[in-house]
């Protein structure tokens, strides 16, 4: 009879089933350490290293990328040479095999030197490439030619007042009338239209009435505005029937910051046909700036005062002098230092 258990089939197939998940697990261990079997570092800068000829290579290609290199323009005996590309090549229209060369060849456009082109890397190859704004700074390349900015700079332009546009005035006009005077004092009043055609008005009442000094009016646009300085008289004679007579003048001056000082008369009896040529004004001026990115933002500049360019600007180093409904003046410093007066004509730029 045999002694041998009577499970021993099974205990012996389950003993296989062992070993082979042990043998599975160890291949599975080696699969993972291939990296620590087959691992090779580098000796020093490798170019000793016989296991890997272009160690040396690579190290010497990572240090250069590595490495602050300045790329010089360049010069084959003078002439200008792009050291990517070559010297850029043309054809003559009217015979396309002829080549053209630019340095020795006539202007390809007018007033501009072909070497400027190939110098500044300005695109020289359009019908209308002086006219075009290869930087999108809103000069043209001729103007920055004649600027003597960089035209694929954003950065370079020429002054930014030569972009500077007029578009419209929007102007008070005012009139302060004689009134009522009487030992000296004075009460008078002042009519006006707004930039929207909206009339205005103000007085200054008989019972407080005005002294020397007093400043007016008390209400409305123009509430303390004025000062008043005085009385005089005036010989003045009537442009319709050519009669002279002696009228009384009031004298008064302007507090408005940038009118300060600004002397002004009323004329006794002014003939209201006359108002309109008598009539003062407060003009505002309607600019753009059409250049950096600028255009098409309107911003309002009242005469007499500063602004920037840029409108948002903090160094405002341009003065509206004077405006009037078809043009303004404006003063500034060039780069030079000096002082520097342009005047633009309205719905353009100088």
């Amino acid at each position: 009879m045999s002694q041998l258990p009577k499970n021993f089939e099974k205990m012996l197939l389950g003993g296989a089933c062992v070993a082979a998940v042990g043998l599975a697990a160890l291949g599975f261990m080696k699969s993972g350490a291939v990296e620590t079997d087959f691992d090779h570092s580098l000796a020093g800068s490798g170019k000793d290293d016989v296991g890997i000829p272009e160690a040396a290579a690579t190290t010497k290609a990572i240090n250069s990328l590595k490495s602050n290199r300045v790329i010089e323009p360049g010069d084959d005996d003078g002439r200008p040479v792009d050291i990517f590309v070559g010297i850029p090549l043309f054809a003559d229209k009217n015979n396309p095999n002829k080549p053209v060369d630019l340095i020795d060849g006539k202007e390809v456009h007018e007033g501009i030197p072909n070497r400027w082109w190939i110098e500044t890397g300005a695109d020289i190859t359009f019908a209308n490439s002086p006219d075009r704004d290869d930087d999108g700074d809103g000069y043209t390349n001729r103007e920055e030619y004649e600027g003597k900015t960089h035209p694929v700079d954003a950065k370079s332009y020429p002054p930014l007042i030569n972009k500077l546009a007029y578009l419209k005035d929007e102007s008070i006009q005012w009139y302060v009338q004689f009134g009522f005077e009487s030992g000296g004092k004075w009460a008078p009043n002042i009519l006006g239209v707004m930039p929207d055609g909206k009339a205005f008005k103000s007085r200054v009442s008989a019972v407080e009435m005005l002294e020397v000094g007093d400043t007016f009016f008390e209400d409305g646009p123009f509430a303390g505005r004025f000062k008043f300085t005085g009385m005089t008289e005036k010989e003045v004679t009537s442009e319709r029937t050519q009669l002279t007579q002696t009228k009384r003048i009031g004298l008064y001056e302007d507090l408005k910051p940038n009118k300060a000082g600004t002397k002004y008369e009323s004329e006794q009896s002014l003939p209201k046909a006359q108002l309109d040529a008598s009539a003062y004004y407060d003009r505002t001026a309607v600019l753009e700036l059409q250049a950096i990115g600028e255009e098409g933002t309107q911003f309002k500049v009242e005469e007499g005062t500063k602004f920037a360019l840029p409108s948002g600007g903090d160094e405002k180093n341009y003065l509206l002098k004077t405006v009037t409904p078809e043009s303004i003046v404006v003063e500034y410093t060039d780069a030079d230092g000096k002082t520097q007066t342009k005047e633009i004509s309205k719905g353009g730029t100088p």
